[in-house]
């Protein structure tokens, strides 16, 4: 059980990956050979991994996480709807969308109260995240609702330690995409950790 807090957005489990892969490697790696054609160079006329460490990790990530894998081996925290990873599309560089609901304490505060009639996000509570439970669409669509999101955009244009890939497929780009989705879900939670935070105190 990951022991999530408040700055704890994304967590890598290498545990759960490897016990619950179908080859006793890993699940993401079943994954990634799937889609080996997301992390080839489309310009090169023979097979070649693609060049750019940014294009590379967006791919990556998006393999690691929902919804392609469900539990995603970069696992978001459960409250939060969804960690994106993306690149500008006029300079090409990285940044990381943290999609995260806010129920009306968050946005109405005592300033601000809204009736209760008003329907907020319905928590899925369990007893392993409590603190930080799973926020869903309210099942009735007869009442009033405001159901808030904010996005938490931090830029990863000056992240160091991104792969420059060498491989395509196989045991290397395996290697090489674990150890880039890991470096995100560091900078993401160090970056981005302490905004999404505040944003919910």
């Amino acid at each position: 059980m990951t022991a999530w807090h408040p700055e704890l957005l994304v967590y890598v489990n290498d545990r759960y990956d490897q016990e619950n892969a179908s080859d006793r490697i890993s699940r993401y790696g079943a994954y990634l050979r799937q889609r080996t054609d997301q992390f080839r160079d489309a310009w090169s006329d023979t097979p070649a991994p693609i060049e750019d460490p940014g294009e590379f990790a967006v791919n990556a990530w998006r393999v690691a996480t929902a919804p392609v894998m469900v539990p995603g081996y970069a696992q978001t925290r459960p409250d939060l709807h969804a960690v994106t990873l993306h690149r500008d599309e006029d300079d090409h560089g990285l940044y990381a969308d943290i999609h995260v609901p806010l129920r009306h304490m968050h946005i109405g505060g005592d300033a601000k109260r809204f009736p209760y009639s008003w329907q907020d996000w319905d928590a899925e509570r369990d007893h392993r995240d409590d603190d930080f439970p799973v926020l869903l669409m309210p099942r009735s669509t007869k009442k009033p609702s405001i159901l808030a999101t904010a996005v938490v955009r931090v830029s990863g244009r000056e992240w160091p330690h991104l792969v420059t890939p060498t491989a395509h497929d196989g045991p290397r780009l395996l290697d090489e995409a674990r150890e880039t989705v890991t470096t995100v879900a560091h900078h993401i939670n160090t970056d981005a950790g302490p905004i999404v935070a505040k944003l919910l105190a």
